[in-house]
């Protein structure tokens, strides 16, 4: 038979064990005072005892014999006991039958096996007892039965049968109660996330607003399902972009290999085509390798080669690269300081990442211009700045140029892939630094900046 799916809730699960805690700390209570009212009633009764054989002792002994009687007098629950004895143990007054076995008359107390008899008849009682040796030789005894003690352990065991199961049965009411609502929930959750699963990406897992567990976790969930979202739609622009920024070169090559074979009258003509297809094949190359690079350093797949760098010297390789090529264009490159500053990295891929901010910046730069690059150690962070006077980049447009393949509009006639900044963006992630475009008067200004502690 199958259990209904609430049943078989952790909810539900949960609430059988906080109930079975509940009825087990209330059992252990109930016998806790139980046995605590009982200790102070035998402790109460004992020090009576003690004090009226103290008192016999303390008196006439011909008066045990009135002791005695009066004590058996007002007894209707049938729990005073006792006996006055001859010096051969044999009953004088009372209704202790029989001296008990055992007993010994030390003015202490004893649990005795007690043999009553009186106007009711005879019976055996547990008892405790008290007695001495009276000065002419007599044995006094008084003892107290527990039997009117038995009404209070029904009453216990009444208020246990009378409570218990009403609890039970509540507290499985509202495990069944919060575990329908649990499971309702889950459903919901469990009906949007099948929604999401066939290709709604846009879509939400549900939220009540009671900032209660679900809802915290429905939120980190829509955090990452925006993320996801986010996430495919670059997936999506950068498979359009590659299609389209593959489609120009391979036209080329096409068209230049038709011509070559087409009109080609000699062995120097078809090689000049072949080598103009070349040239568009090497370009798809170039933007296919770009890719894999940035999509292998996006997956930490070169963190393996992290070892003690100096950033300062590779800022001074990549200068001293590109100071011919900044020559020639007529572009001033200039080093505004670069300290020593050791941390944790790939040297091959912060070179590369360095030299494409320095390229961008010497590309962008027209004649007469300056580039300078700056490397600044605190005790905060580190910061490579790379400042340019060119054209700059407009601020909505400062997130989007690390995007792979975007171009802003006043560069569509440069040329490039438009992949540098995204791998400088990708190479920056990878090693914990944050890269972004600083607001300048002129130009631009690029800044990867990092922690020390974090590298």
């Amino acid at each position: 038979m199958r259990l209904p799916d609430f049943i078989r809730t952790s909810t539900f699960r949960w609430t059988l064990t906080i109930s079975a805690v509940f009825v087990t700390a209330a059992l252990v209570l109930v016998a806790f005072v139980y046995n605590v009212a009982v200790s102070a009633n035998e402790t109460r009764i004992d020090a009576a005892l003690i004090q009226e054989v103290e008192g016999a002792v303390a008196d006439d002994p011909d008066n045990a014999l009135v002791r005695i009687r009066a004590r058996m007098l007002q007894d209707p629950r049938r729990v005073r006991l006792g006996g006055l004895y001859d010096r051969e143990k044999q009953l004088i007054a009372g209704n202790l039958r029989v001296y008990p076995d055992g007993f010994v008359p030390d003015m202490k107390i004893h649990e005795v096996v007690a043999e009553r008899e009186d106007e009711h008849g005879a019976e055996v009682q547990i008892a405790h007892a008290v007695g001495t040796i009276l000065s002419n030789g007599n044995h006094y005894i008084v003892a107290r039965g527990f039997e009117d003690f038995v009404p209070l352990q029904q009453g216990v065991l009444n208020l246990l049968i009378l409570a218990l199961p009403p609890a039970m049965v509540l507290a499985l009411i509202c495990g069944a109660i919060l575990s329908m609502r649990t499971q309702n929930r889950i459903e919901e959750i469990h009906r949007m996330a099948q929604r999401i699963m066939a290709g709604h990406l846009n879509q939400r897992l549900p939220s009540r607003g009671t900032s209660d567990d679900f809802d915290k976790l429905v939120g980190i969930i829509n955090a990452m399902l925006h993320q996801i979202e986010q996430l495919m739609g670059e997936v999506k622009g950068v498979g359009d972009d590659i299609a389209h920024d593959l489609r120009t070169p391979l036209t080329r090559v096409r068209a230049a290999l038709e011509r070559g074979r087409d009109h080609a009258v000699s062995v120097e003509e078809l090689r000049a085509a072949v080598d103009k297809s070349i040239t568009g094949i090497d370009q798809a190359l170039g933007v296919t390798t770009a890719l894999l690079r940035i999509a292998a350093i996006e997956h930490d797949q070169r963190n393996a080669a992290f070892g003690e760098v100096d950033l300062g010297d590779i800022v001074s390789a990549a200068i001293e690269l590109y100071e011919p090529a900044a020559e020639d264009k007529g572009v001033t490159l200039a080093s505004r300081g670069v300290p020593h500053s050791v941390l944790r990295g790939d040297r091959d891929l912060l070179f590369e990442a360095i030299s494409n901010m320095i390229d961008n910046a010497v590309k962008f730069t027209p004649p007469g211009g300056t580039v300078a690059v700056e490397l600044v150690h605190s005790d905060e962070n580190i910061m490579l700045r790379v400042a340019d006077t060119g054209p700059g980049i407009p601020a909505p447009e400062r997130e989007a140029v690390f995007r792979r393949f975007y171009r802003a509009e006043r560069s569509r006639n440069t040329t490039g892939m438009g992949l540098g900044l995204s791998l400088v963006a990708a190479i920056s992630k990878l090693h914990g630094f944050r890269v972004q475009i600083a607001d300048s008067a002129a130009g631009c200004t690029i800044e990867m900046i990092c922690d020390p502690l974090a590298t």
